[in-house]
């Protein structure tokens, strides 16, 4: 009898440490499966080729959603990704996050692409959540956005966290893209003239 319950007590702890080492958590949504998975990373498909994948990265002190947001909006947007939309997520488990959605097109090509990303940030972590495709499929998936974040469980707050509770980002816009060497830089935009009154 004390035999079957040690054995019992073990295997309780076990399924205990191994749930405690799941940072997150996330079923393939309706139209999806699941390519690859990892503690840090899973990726999944569509049929028509769109990419759904949750990455997770490690938070520093002082890593606040506000600091984040503002860091991907300014890298997307070196990179060519230009922001055509912000608003406030919800995991869940009812953590506050942010979507961002991108347009981008391929350096060097016309093959336009919608990109979304949702982010949230726990005291140890920083989740993205992204949809990538062509842009023809973006407005059927972008309307999926909610519903896939909300199935998504982000863990690493800690008791009381100011992180976790955080305030939204201010509304961001995306900087001028880099020049990509061996390609044409973009046009300057023209420059507006304002009309001398008449005399």
């Amino acid at each position: 009898m004390f035999k079957n319950t040690c054995s019992f007590a073990l295997v309780i702890a076990a399924a205990a440490l191994l749930a405690g080492c799941n940072k997150y958590k996330i079923e393939p949504p309706i139209g999806f499966v699941e390519v690859s998975s990892n503690s840090y990373e899973t990726r999944m498909k569509a049929q028509d080729d769109v990419g759904l994948r949750v990455h997770r990265f490690e938070n520093v002190r002082g890593g606040t959603l506000g600091y984040w947001a503002a860091d991907l909006v300014t890298k997307l947007g070196k990179r060519g990704y230009v922001l055509t939309n912000q608003q406030p997520a919800r995991s869940k488990n009812g953590r506050e996050g942010t979507r961002f959605d991108f347009d981008y097109t391929i350096p060097g090509t016309d093959d336009p692409k919608f990109y979304t990303v949702v982010l949230f940030v726990t005291d140890d972590y920083k989740f993205t959540l992204e949809l990538a495709g062509d842009r023809e499929h973006a407005k059927s998936y972008q309307a999926r956005v909610a519903a896939i974040a909300g199935e998504l469980k982000v863990r690493g707050c800690k008791a009381a966290s100011k992180i976790c509770g955080g305030p939204q980002p201010p509304k961001l816009s995306s900087p001028p893209p880099d020049p990509i060497p061996g390609l044409p830089e973009p046009p300057a935009p023209a420059a507006t003239t304002t009309p001398s009154p008449n005399p």
